[in-house]
């Protein structure tokens, strides 16, 4: 924990000096056992969102990720984890189960990979099946800005969301958990129309 302060501490100074960075929303912020999903524009949007969510954060990251290292690391010591995303890895999946009952925030990118606009076709059903089967809330989070040196970054921390109000009567299977899955899209690319 002092390793994740700490380097949260370090990136946040890093942000605030390159760029224009606004956050709303942080007393919506999950204290514990929730959720974290966010658009996925850049590398750095794990590291800007941790550095300005209230509370840890432990992060799905692509298995690639953790090919080198050093940076492989600093991934565990701040808690993330790996996964396969070109097949259902089911390490994974079990692996941010166990977090979320444990009371660990869990970070996941529900569109998979880094798209610059929203496409729905994109969006994965994992997030709807962890929200569902572990009934946790979901922190739905916004960034804004392209992460151009002294561009304005903003961060925006939406109320936290109940997976099974996002249902609309469907209540199993695939097609409930892609439905929350877009829900939870719908709420994140709300502030940005």
């Amino acid at each position: 924990m002092g390793f994740y302060k700490g380097v949260g501490a370090f990136l946040r100074v890093f942000f605030q000096l390159f760029y224009r960075v606004e956050i709303q929303g942080r007393e919506n912020a999950l204290e514990t056992g929730g959720l974290v999903c966010a658009n996925h524009i850049s590398a750095w949007d794990p590291l800007f969102i941790s550095s300005f969510y209230p509370h840890p954060i432990s992060w799905m990251a692509k298995k690639e990720l953790f090919k080198n290292k050093f940076l492989a690391k600093i991934l565990d010591h701040l808690g993330s984890f790996p996964v396969e995303r070109d097949k259902n890895d089911l390490g994974a999946l079990k692996k941010a189960i166990r977090l979320l009952k444990k009371g660990n925030n869990v970070g996941i990118f529900p569109e998979g990979t880094r798209v610059k606009e929203r496409d729905d076709k994109m969006v994965k059903p994992g997030v709807g099946l962890l929200a569902l089967k572990t009934e946790s809330f979901v922190s739905p989070v916004s960034i804004q800005g392209n992460y151009r040196l002294f561009s304005k970054l903003k961060l925006v921390i939406h109320p936290p969301l109940d997976a099974h109000k996002l249902l609309e009567g469907k209540t199993k299977g695939q097609e409930s958990y892609q439905m929350v899955a877009q829900g939870i899209m719908d709420k994140i690319y709300q502030s940005m129309e």
